[in-house]
């Protein structure tokens, strides 16, 4: 590891942390370059940048900052430790030379067999670590990109691994940062273990190739755009107090096979796109105004339809799980609570197997993974089985391909989102044990990763819905076709997005769902509070 100073921000340091602690890779030497050669930090010293940054991180920041520093030279003994002379260019027999602030990349090509690697921000792949999420902030982006470049010199080209899309919030840095460090923190001990397993051909194989290198600028008006920011800080504020956002439920009926719980259902009935509403053709279910009811899942028995749902009253803080009776002129009777924990449930994912019903409601809060057997149609529910434990894991969503279930759902690292990174699991039985997949995550975005409903099929091919979790939470819903499921990969590719903003005065929708003729959906929308 190559630096500009022993002391790192954070995130930095505990990425490294990681790598340490690893049982594929070893950090042999941490050298102080004792040379500034990018000023990195253009624009950002002022006092006013500082100033701001110090407020925005007390009204903003949801943790600690992980841009504060440390000392990284604590990974190493002392023996390991040197100042690295450029025009020595030692000989030191390194797979892997990790570049850390203002270091100037080209002077240390040929150090390492497998090049210079460096964490990247922004749709540009530039090495600037302090400009992280800056400009995605100042200009209101939807979202900020990272990953890790790979100089590898020789005249070939720059590579992409790990790279990864967060949600930014356009009224602070702090939060924004927030969710990509601790995340972005992960990258380097993935890359060097999937390194370390595939081995050189994993470059070619594995990353893609990088834009060309522009130059680190921070030059910008902090007056102006401080100023933009607190525009938007006051117009979140003003939203905050004066409405309220609620989630509510919708539903149509189709033709459609007998009505079940399926491991894979029919294609859904999808809300409308393109700018009309969403939810033409669709009966609305609308919540008392001190609750939000999200997460349909349809359910047929006897002839008969319902829905199950999360139910969270805003009293509360935390949500609980409700069935409602559904037909196609509207509801049969109230919502009737039928799961209830001292945490938050939502997501309630059902599905058959050996003639049971069991239902799978998201439990990230208690950090497990539950299935519950159904003992009383519709109401009673038995706690069947913690199928994973000490995790944070959202959305749990289930489907049987040749005699195997997968486990599809995202997770989230200390710190950071669950709404980001893609993980899969497997098992040769419901209630066997589950495997990660040796590529986890399989994927990292936060416009799509998180699941948003079953599997279903259309023409004989495998879709998988996907949240659209920016700019909002819930902003829509990104429909992939899976295009590879086994043990050694996954692949899916974005064939329809459906994002209302704002059409019908529908803000965002992030699950669909349908059993035979029973399809619904949830949508996001904004109630004055008086």
């Amino acid at each position: 590891m190559f630096a500009d100073s022993a002391r790192q921000p954070r995130w930095l340091v505990e990425a490294l942390a990681k790598v340490a602690a690893s049982d594929f890779a070893e950090i042999v030497v941490i050298a102080n370059s004792g040379v500034r050669l990018l000023n990195q930090n253009r624009g950002l010293s002022p006092a006013l940048w500082r100033a701001y940054c110090k407020l925005d991180r007390m009204m903003f920041g949801a943790g600690p900052d992980w841009s504060q520093k440390r000392d990284v030279e604590v990974l190493v003994p002392k023996a390991r430790r040197m100042a690295w002379d450029a025009a020595r260019n030692p000989k030191l027999g390194l797979d892997v030379a990790i570049a850390l602030g203002d270091v100037d990349d080209a002077a240390l090509e040929g150090l390492a067999r497998h090049g210079v690697w460096r964490y990247c921000f922004g749709e540009e792949e530039g090495i600037a670590e302090p400009l992280a999420g800056v400009r995605e902030v100042i200009g209101a982006a939807p979202v900020m990109a990272s990953g890790i470049r790979i100089r590898r010199g020789a005249g070939l080209p720059d590579r992409i691994a790990c790279q990864s899309w967060s949600r930014t919030f356009a009224f602070s840095l702090a939060r924004s940062r927030d969710g990509l460090f601790p995340k972005t923190s992960e990258f380097l001990a993935r890359a060097l273990r999937d390194l370390h397993a595939a081995g050189p051909a994993w470059i070619e194989q594995s990353t893609r190739a990088a834009r060309p290198a522009a130059p680190a600028s921070g030059d910008t008006s902090l007056v102006r755009d401080l100023t933009r920011m607190g525009t938007r800080v006051a117009q979140r504020t003003a939203e905050k107090y004066l409405t309220v956002g609620q989630w509510m439920l919708a539903y149509r009926f189709d033709e459609g096979s007998t009505p079940s719980a399926r491991e894979v259902s029919p294609s859904p009935a999808l809300p409308q796109a393109g700018g009309r509403n969403p939810l033409d053709g669709f009966i609305r279910l609308q919540p008392p105004k001190d609750r939000f009811w999200a997460d349909p899942f349809p359910y047929g028995k006897d002839g008969r339809h319902y829905i199950f749902f999360e139910e969270l009253p805003f009293a509360a803080g935390r949500a609980h799980i409700s069935v409602i009776e559904v037909n196609a002129q509207g509801p049969v009777g109230e919502p009737v609570r039928v799961l209830e924990r001292p945490y938050h449930l939502s997501y309630p994912f059902l599905l058959e197997d050996n003639g049971q019903l069991f239902m799978i409601p998201e439990s990230a809060r208690n950090k497990t993974v539950e299935i519950y057997r159904c003992v009383s149609f519709p109401d009673r529910w038995k706690l069947e089985k913690v199928l994973l434990r000490d995790v944070w894991a959202a959305d749990a969503t289930l489907h049987r391909a040749a005699d195997r279930w997968w486990m599809f759902l995202t997770m989230g690292c200390e710190g950071s989102e669950v709404n980001d990174e893609l993980h899969l699991f497997s098992s040769d039985r419901l209630l066997g044990e589950w495997k990660p997949h040796r590529r986890n995550p399989v994927k990292s975005d936060v416009r799509c990763a998180r699941p948003a409903g079953r599997l279903f099929r259309e023409d004989g091919e495998l879709y998988r819905p996907g949240q659209v979790c920016a700019p909002i939470y819930g902003s829509g819903i990104a429909i992939h076709r899976v295009t590879r499921l086994d043990d050694h990969e996954y692949a899916e590719e974005e064939v329809r997005r459906i994002e209302p903003a704002g059409a019908g005065g529908i803000l965002g929708v992030h699950t669909v769902n349908r059993a035979g003729a029973l399809s619904v959906t949830d949508a996001f929308v904004r109630r004055s509070r008086f």
